[in-house]
């Protein structure tokens, strides 16, 4: 058998217990309990902050160490603080904790607050073991939800002016978008004048940074806070949606089906392939989130790690992410 050092289940078992006596009863041919005397009187439990040593059963020892040992890291707790516990060897290692990303839409649910918590407790431990960690916020600011957003704000602009104007399908209805549309009416009562493109443009960015701005708050409150916060916008001005694109399209992963581009990710596992490129010309979901990685994995010299934490309701997510960021040659 094994020698074995162990907290017993039970405190009156003292602090730890050993069954070296039982071990070595047949090598020393002697009763496991006078082994363990043997062993108990060659031992100076002062020194080793030991109150009391016991034998019991058929010869497990048991260590109750003294309460000045168990009390004396009280002091060096309080003194450290939070930086108590925290580990002085670095680990030279990397990890990227993306979470909460919570689009711009409008306000945060309980779902980004546990999220939050998760995110944030997950980040700390990590800090405190010695990896450089970086905490980042995807900011879902492109795509049909923030056009959305944008129509939204232009009809509470105009109805704001006495207009007549309706909310798109799958507009926003919340008292913000409304605030926002009457302080625009009352300040840039100009927009109406632009052309189509130009004013919604200008609604899609205020929209997204007065969401933000809230957001923001939110989580300062609760005491979330991020190193980075990165623009899903930026994805596409520095071009790196089209890269991405071109090497999926390079290591053979992509055919054209249906006038549509696919992404072939049932080769890495996932149940269906993926709609890349939509028949009218414009990206999925799917292309802006595997660039988003591919960005991470490459930012700043490279991450060892990346850790996504995802709501409840991206349960499904997963495995197409997985599979979407092998076809570009990361395991």
């Amino acid at each position: 058998p094994e020698v074995k050092v162990e907290i017993p289940k039970d405190p009156k078992n003292g602090d730890y217990s050993t069954n070296i006596a039982m071990v070595l009863t047949k090598i020393a041919k002697r009763n496991p309990r006078e082994i363990a005397q043997a062993i108990v009187d060659h031992l100076d439990k002062y020194k080793a902050n030991v109150e009391n040593i016991e034998i019991a059963g058929p010869g497990f020892i048991n260590f109750y160490l003294n309460n000045q040992y168990l009390t004396a890291i009280i002091p060096e707790a309080l003194e450290k603080d939070t930086d108590f516990g925290r580990s002085e060897k670095k680990k030279n290692q990397k990890i990227l904790v993306e979470y909460v990303s919570a689009n711009p839409t409008g306000d945060l649910h309980i779902g980004h607050a546990r999220n939050a918590a998760v995110g944030d407790t997950l980040c700390n431990i990590l800090d405190a073991a010695g990896y450089d960690v970086t905490r980042e916020y995807y900011i879902n600011d492109a795509g049909n939800q923030i056009t959305n957003l944008a129509r939204s704000i232009e009809a509470r602009y105009y109805q704001a002016l006495g207009k007549e104007a309706e909310l798109p399908e799958d507009g926003y209805h919340g008292k913000d978008i409304v605030n926002i549309g009457k302080d625009l009416a009352e300040k840039r009562p100009d927009l109406q004048e632009l052309p189509d493109d130009e004013r919604l443009k200008v609604f899609r960015q205020l929209g997204v940074d007065y969401e933000m701005e809230k957001l923001k708050k939110d989580l300062a409150d609760f005491n979330t806070h991020f190193d980075d916060w990165f623009s899903e916008t930026t994805l596409y001005d520095a071009g790196e949606i089209k890269r991405v694109l071109e090497l999926m399209k390079e290591n053979g992963h992509t055919y054209e089906a249906d006038g549509a581009t696919w992404l072939r990710t049932t080769d890495f596992n996932d149940d269906k392939d993926r709609v890349l490129i939509k028949k009218d010309g414009t990206y999925t979901y799917v292309v802006p989130d595997v660039a988003y990685h591919y960005d991470k994995f490459h930012r700043d010299g490279g991450q060892d790690i990346l850790i996504n934490l995802f709501g409840a309701d991206h349960h499904g997510y997963i495995n197409r992410l997985k599979a979407s960021v092998e076809t570009y040659g990361i395991d």
